[in-house]
């Protein structure tokens, strides 16, 4: 087994409880530290679970952050948020903090980032804008490998209702019935797909800034 750690934020979302499950079934890695709000279902002897009451306080556990491969897959909704300040704060300073704590550290090698397809610094849509921005900031911040992932619409269970993602998985499974003779799946990609694309974009290692789209991480999965 592999001596590196790896650190995963957003652990209790849909992408980041498919990743740990992923690492977990790998011998990558001999630790994986979760900083989280909350315990996780899952138990193992390689976990090391780093509870965090306020992630406004994030600093203040940077000592348990020394990883070699840093795995970022939090994200809201801005109903789920309550504000735009509070969506900007956990969409896009919790990521640029995260990156600046652990970018130092005298293990780190990688920052993996889940982000959005849409994502447009430009975009007339707050979502998109947000997304954008903190892709352009972590660019700016000149790390030695940032990996880029931007699904579109996430496929699996989630412990809360969407309405506007169920109407979406409506529509993309009666449009993909008509895509004859191709892997291709309109507008949707499961949860657990981008989390092993995120594994094996880590494998790689690669420096310099990598962006990776639905079709980009189902093409290395099922090597169309």
């Amino acid at each position: 087994m592999s001596a590196k750690k790896a650190l995963i934020v957003g652990a209790t979302g849909l992408v980041g409880k498919a990743l740990v499950r992923h690492l977990l079934e790998k011998d990558s890695y001999e630790e994986i530290i979760v900083l989280t709000r909350r315990e996780l279902a899952i138990k193992d002897n390689r976990l090391k679970i780093v509870l965090i009451e306020d992630f406004d306080r994030l600093k203040d556990y940077k000592d348990q952050m020394n990883a070699h491969d840093i795995y970022c897959t939090i994200g809201t909704t801005r109903k789920k948020a309550g504000s735009k300040e509070n969506f900007l704060k956990i969409d896009y300073d919790y990521p640029i903090q995260l990156a600046k704590l652990t970018m130092d550290q005298p293990n780190f090698v990688q920052f993996l980032m889940v982000t959005s397809l849409g994502a447009n610094a430009e975009s007339p849509l707050f979502y998109n804008e947000t997304k954008g921005k903190l892709e352009e900031a972590l660019i700016a911040l000149n790390m030695k490998s940032l990996s880029i992932f931007q699904p579109s619409l996430l496929l699996g269970y989630r412990d809360e209702f969407r309405l506007m993602e169920e109407i979406g998985k409506f529509l993309s499974a009666i449009l993909s019935f008509f895509v004859v003779g191709t892997k291709k799946r309109l507008w949707s990609i499961r949860g657990d797909e981008v989390a092993e694309s995120m594994y094996m974009v880590s494998k790689k290692n690669e420096p310099g800034v990598k962006r990776y789209k639905p079709n980009d991480m189902l093409k290395m999965i099922y090597a169309w």
